[in-house]
């Protein structure tokens, strides 16, 4: 399953209204989904237009907030354009892959991962991607 969420929501003033975030997920609404997992990954990648990650599987809650360009997120059958703005929740053992845009998609991206230490991801096939 995917949800697809953007930064577009209304604003929630914290910190004696020093600070206004944008939750795109309430606060503690992954603790259950998430409890038992750790923090595998926190990076930024990018894909050059037209190039797609391999679909791949892992036991890990996936997140990719789009920060530049535009693309294609494949999710088990689920096909969603993607751009600036939308976080992408990718849950666990879902396959998975991305399709970078006319102008490429740049990403930042991290895991909240249940996988065993040194267990990898596994590559998988998708009918009909790209």
């Amino acid at each position: 399953m995917v949800k697809i969420t953007n930064a577009n929501v209304p604003p929630t003033s914290e910190h004696n209204d020093t600070v206004t975030s944008y939750f795109m997920y309430e606060k503690e609404e992954l603790r259950n989904a998430t409890s038992g997992s750790y923090l595998e990954f926190i990076n930024e990648f990018e894909l050059e237009p037209g190039v797609f990650i391999e679909p791949h599987f892992h036991n890990s809650h996936e997140f990719y907030y789009v920060i530049r360009g535009s693309g294609t997120m494949r999710v088990d059958e689920c096909i969603s354009d993607v751009s600036v703005g939308d976080l992408i929740h990718i849950e666990p053992n879902s396959t998975h892959s991305i399709r970078a845009g006319k102008v490429g998609i740049r990403c930042f991206a991290f895991a909240s991962s249940f996988q065993i230490e040194g267990e990898e991801y596994t590559t998988s096939i998708l009918q009909n991607w790209p």
